[in-house]
């Protein structure tokens, strides 16, 4: 009876993780960057962590880290992908390949410009002084063909060294203070609020879902990867499902 209760408590753990799978992965790529970061002198770079900023649409957008610093700002997307990792800064769409599994995400370029627009507009600040990173897991290979221009995108081991190529001061103390008190607005000690923001995130994200029967579906995000979600059919009936499919398995009504 005790093994019994052993292999059924092993089949639920395994099935959370499996469930989970993209936001578990996501968590320990955030983390292993937040580490990376703190190797950053203190007195010159002021770090923040996962971000609910305010968009033009009165709704939110997570924002992994964001780094801010008398030589810029930098806005980090964490993606802790294995695998070749091929696109380029036009497509929609890029893809991983592991031995021949291929899996799409979407461009990580135009997620993070989003992430940028939006600390933009809240912060009242001109474009030019933002630099938009993207860092893959160490474990991932690089197959582009082609330069970036609106992004770095880089592995975690390179990402400090990114971050102090910058060098020239082009942000004043008297706007460092006032960007600090705008982003510190942003920032949620508590677990209970943290986790009410993101509920609410969530929902903000479910309602344009069930908005989606008379919009664009390549508008809508899953809330739970950031992947685009798709309509797919099922036993009963058409749903939403997210297109990094098996990897997350966010449904949605339509």
């Amino acid at each position: 009876m005790v093994f019994i209760y052993i292999l059924i408590i092993l089949f639920l753990v395994l099935f959370f993780i499996n469930y989970n799978y993209a936001t578990i992965k996501g968590r320990f790529g955030e983390n292993r960057v937040n580490k990376l970061l703190r190797k950053l002198d203190e007195n010159e770079y002021k770090i923040y962590h996962d971000l609910y900023v305010p968009t033009e649409e009165n709704k939110t957008t997570q924002v992994d880290h964001v780094v801010v610093s008398s030589y810029g700002i930098f806005v980090i997307e964490t993606k802790a992908y294995n695998g070749w990792i091929f696109g380029n800064e036009k497509s929609k769409y890029w893809t991983q390949v592991i031995y021949k599994r291929k899996e799409k995400l979407f461009n990580p370029i135009w997620q993070n410009a989003g992430h940028t627009k939006a600390l933009e507009n809240y912060l009242g600040i001109e474009k030019k002084l933002f630099t938009s990173i993207i860092a893959f897991s160490n474990q991932s290979t690089f197959k582009f063909k082609e330069k970036f221009t609106r992004a770095k995108v880089i592995h975690f081991r390179d990402l400090y060294k990114t971050i102090k190529e910058k060098n020239a001061i082009i942000i004043d103390n008297s706007l460092i203070n006032n960007l600090h008190s705008k982003l510190n607005k942003l920032v949620v000690v508590d677990k209970k609020e943290k986790k009410q923001i993101s509920k609410k995130h969530v929902q903000e994200v479910k309602l344009e879902i069930a908005k989606s029967k008379t919009t664009n579906l390549d508008k809508l995000k899953c809330p739970k990867c950031n992947s685009d979600l798709v309509k797919r059919k099922g036993k009963y009936g058409e749903f939403l499902g997210c297109s990094s499919y098996p990897k997350c398995r966010y449904i949605g009504k339509l």
